[in-house]
């Protein structure tokens, strides 16, 4: 490995790092003001919307991404393609993250209630798990346009469908536990 390589990869972790610790601190932020406001019920109404548009942008950019994940491990796009839509939709992943955890902070959440507790830990593995992502996004820009996923080692292609099936449960667990919460 080059000496270039190593510094760009230590540059990469120490940004990881920061994005975990920026991530944990902005869902415990949001937690906390949570605590503090009781909105009045307009402003409840539209943190409702703005968490409900902050879901549809964000699960719906990880979606196309996770999509595309899923044709190039089937040989249906090429590495390529999955790297322009990441690199395409990515912003948008993390702006419908953070106008969740904002308008979370309004919607007054029943901290006490375990599917409430388990929603909070699944919106933090799925920040967490964004996180981490961006290895792989560092990982797929150093193959070929035409790398095919099973020319990868055994124990990446694991890992890397691993993640994107941890991603898709913590989304669908938060996404569900929040539509439960909202009925009752």
């Amino acid at each position: 490995m080059t000496t270039t390589l190593k510094v760009k990869q230590r540059r990469q972790q120490r940004r990881r790092a920061i994005g975990y610790v920026l991530i944990t601190a902005g869902l415990a932020v949001s937690i906390w003001v949570s605590t503090l406001l009781a909105p009045p019920p307009w402003l409840h109404t539209l943190a409702v919307f703005a968490h409900l548009a902050s879901l549809i942008i964000g699960l719906g950019a990880v979606l196309a991404v996770e999509w595309y994940a899923l044709l190039w491990s089937t040989e249906w796009r090429s590495v390529r393609d999955l790297r322009q839509v990441d690199v395409t939709l990515r912003p948008l992943i993390w702006v419908g993250l953070i106008g969740l955890l904002a308008s979370g902070a309004l919607l007054q959440p029943d901290l006490e209630a375990p599917t409430t507790i388990l929603k909070l830990v699944a919106v933090l593995v799925v920040s967490l798990n964004g996180v981490a992502l961006t290895q792989w996004t560092a990982y797929l820009a150093r193959f070929p346009r035409k790398m095919r996923f099973r020319a990868l080692p055994r124990r990446a292609r694991i890992r890397f469908i691993a993640t994107a099936v941890l991603s898709q449960a913590a989304w669908w667990t938060a996404v569900v536990i929040g539509m439960l919460n909202s009925t009752t």
